[in-house]
């Protein structure tokens, strides 16, 4: 083993005492300092993979489905299969305030979407929410990519 150069000692001796500088305690700080204090919000980044086992062909029955009664008949309208895979970066929340002072929540749409297979695979409507879906309405699968820009405002009441 090879002795550590003075140099080298110096150096991790400084990294030491500048860690141990920046471990101070936490200090509570006062409304007015609090309104002081400047950030850029958040961004969240989504990998969504929901019933992904569609995918990959496996053999699965998730549904959504609403029953709505009219004439003493309940009447379901069935999803059946929703799922695969969205991506979205970044969806961004900003606190912000106006030029007249007013705080809202900025929230700025993804710059980025990506789907495959995101959707649903069979639609329908029947009288029994459980049994085989024989008459199907369609399907809405989304497959590529999407670029968005500006952002929704959301002020409190």
């Amino acid at each position: 083993m090879t002795p550590m150069r003075p140099h080298r000692l110096l150096a991790a001796a400084a990294l030491a005492a500048c860690s141990l500088a920046a471990r101070a305690d936490k200090v509570a700080l006062s409304d007015d300092e609090m309104s002081g204090v400047a950030g850029k919000g958040v961004a969240i980044l989504v990998d969504l993979q929901l019933n992904a086992g569609l995918l990959t062909g496996q053999n699965m029955d998730a549904r959504i489905s609403a029953g709505f009664t009219v004439d003493g008949v309940t009447t379901y309208a069935i999803a059946q299969n929703f799922g695969g895979i969205l991506d979205m970066f970044a969806v961004t929340l900003d606190p912000s305030t106006n030029a007249a002072g007013l705080n809202y929540l900025a929230i700025g749409m993804p710059y980025y979407l990506a789907m495959k297979d995101f959707g649903v695979r069979a639609l329908a409507v029947q009288t029994d929410p459980t049994g085989p879906i024989t008459s199907s309405l369609g399907s809405i699968l989304l497959n590529g990519s999407a670029n968005m820009t500006g952002q929704l405002n959301l002020w409190p009441k």
